[in-house]
């Protein structure tokens, strides 16, 4: 009876959710609550109904998209933010998509230069798999030869994954590009062992975590590297420049956490979480690619003679392996003893490896 007004705001946000499930839930459950409103309404009341909702649109993108000339979801979020004022943008940052936030500061000054068009947006990421790609032969050729950096260049580019984050106007292709040069420093600089080199090498940790959260996860990754090595000095030169930049960031980690329930979304490690790692990590929807790099991957298993004996090789392979596993291994421990993380386009920065 004291009731004055009633505010429904639940709702599925997902944007792969099928049609049937969110009419179920966002059409059907409103009809619900307005059901409830009108039989709990006492006779001459002047009850209120606050009904808050988003505002896509569901339909076939033929018809709708491209008919209209519309951004789809999720360039949307990145076009919105980008074009926002600085102001605007740290204002949303402190409640929401603070984890996005030093890529829509870039987008920011993209969009200074270019039109906040479904193009150009996209073709931002385009831009970042080509720097990514170089970066996969320049890391290569730290090891091998000519040929076969430039051939791992070749299969990082037309990698499922990564044709899949040219086009999409997010964070994943710069994370992948950002990733691999910042490795390709860090093989550089215990080599030569100058500090300026450290020291560039330890802002670029900072920016790698900033831009992206998870590839703090690459500390591990140059940690087994570095271990290899078996040398004391460029051990200690790297334990000195992660410190300072792991430090510099904590309190960005921190305050991340606290934005965890924008990922509530993602399920739990099931059966289906082994298929995402083997094929969709890597390979989006593609199938016949999985396979036919397994059994590439397959081949000096069983043949002795094209496993590689070369020193650099075999060293580039270490570093690719670590890549790989270490950060996919975090991520799937925390989701299973903490809540679920793991979803396989955030690891697309050890795309590279």
């Amino acid at each position: 009876e004291r009731t004055g007004a009633i505010v429904h705001c639940a709702a599925s946000v997902r944007f792969d959710l099928p049609l049937e499930a969110a009419e179920a839930i966002n059409v059907a459950g409103t009809e619900r609550v307005v059901e409830l409103c009108e039989r709990a309404r006492r006779p001459g009341a002047q009850g209120r109904l606050v009904h808050l909702s988003t505002a896509y649109a569901h339909g076939r993108p033929t018809e709708l998209g491209r008919a209209a000339g519309a951004v789809r979801p999720p360039r949307v979020p990145t076009i919105s933010a980008g074009t926002r004022t600085v102001g605007q943008l740290w204002g949303l940052l402190g409640n929401i998509d603070a984890v996005h936030g030093a890529y829509y500061l870039l987008m920011h000054g993209w969009f200074m230069v270019f039109p906040a068009t479904e193009f150009w947006t996209r073709f931002s990421s385009c831009l970042a798999v080509g720097i990514a790609a170089a970066g996969a032969v320049a890391l290569a050729r730290q090891f091998v030869g000519r040929t076969s950096a430039v051939t791992a260049g070749v299969v990082f580019a037309i990698l499922p994954r990564m044709t899949w984050a040219g086009i999409e106007a997010r964070s994943y292709a710069l994370t992948a590009a950002v990733a691999v040069w910042l490795t390709v420093l860090l093989v550089v600089s215990t080599r030569r062992q100058r500090p300026g080199l450290w020291a560039w090498y330890g802002v670029g940790l900072a920016l790698a975590t900033v831009l992206n959260v998870f590839m703090v996860l690459l500390v591990l990754v140059h940690a087994a590297h570095v271990a290899t090595l078996r040398a004391r000095r460029p051990a200690v030169a790297w334990a000195v420049a992660t410190g300072a930049a792991v430090t510099a960031v904590a309190p960005f980690l921190f305050f991340c956490r606290t934005q965890i329930a924008q990922v509530h979304w993602i399920s739990p490690l099931s059966a289906g979480t082994f298929v995402e790692i083997l094929k969709k990590q890597y390979f989006d929807q593609s199938l016949a690619f999985a396979m036919c790099a397994a059994a590439i991957l397959a081949l000096p298993l069983v043949f002795r003679r094209l496993r590689p004996t070369d020193p650099g090789a075999q060293a580039l392979i270490r570093l690719a392996l670590a890549w790989v596993i270490l950060p996919t291994a975090v991520m799937l421990a925390y989701s299973a003893v903490s809540e679920p993380i793991y979803y396989p386009r955030y690891l697309t920065y050890t795309a590279p490896a």
